[in-house]
């Protein structure tokens, strides 16, 4: 991410422009990655990302303290992903289509795609803590702070979504009891 956050934070809501180059650059790719994980559409996500940082830069100066633009930023994305699915259906991927030397390369493709696909059957507040937690890497407690929402309510939704995928996958073939 970024050297000295707080202060091209502080930079950028005093209208400095080279900083807010700068931030988009540092989180450009973060954006993407969380925008895509939810929304499993390159062009969703890369629409994400534009509203994203659009939002940033029209509402920063309503982020209380420069060291918590993360989680307000995390926070932003997954609201954007979380309304644009409410209001639309995801549009429609393009099949992957991928040559022999490929699957070479990435033996567990096929696999990755199956838990990409089974994902994706998840409810949309079992898939936002799931991805929260297992590609982002945050914890309980951060999740619970970033969605606003009891702790309990974030282990059990954990709990709930990893149910879920566990029969998905199974149904699916991919694993045995």
């Amino acid at each position: 991410m970024i050297d000295n956050l707080a202060d091209i934070v502080e930079k950028v809501r005093s209208g400095d422009a080279t900083a807010f180059t700068t931030l988009v650059n540092g989180y450009s790719g973060y954006v993407y990655r969380t925008a895509f994980a939810l929304m499993h559409n390159p062009q969703d996500a890369e629409d994400i990302v534009q509203e994203a940082f659009l939002k940033v830069y029209r509402s920063i100066g309503q982020l209380q303290e420069s060291y918590a633009f993360h989680t307000w930023l995390t926070r932003l994305v997954t609201n954007l992903c979380l309304d644009r699915l409410k209001k639309h259906t995801p549009t429609p991927v393009a099949e992957i289509s991928y040559s022999a030397s490929s699957r070479d390369i990435t033996p567990d493709w096929d696999q990755h795609l199956m838990v990409i696909e089974a994902v994706k059957q998840l409810n949309i507040e079992h898939r936002e803590v799931l991805v929260m937690r297992e590609w982002q890497g945050y914890d309980y407690k951060e999740i619970a702070a970033m969605l606003k929402i009891p702790l309990g309510t974030v282990k059990s939704r954990i709990y709930a979504a990893r149910l879920h995928l566990k029969q998905i996958l199974n149904n699916s073939g991919y694993i045995k009891e």
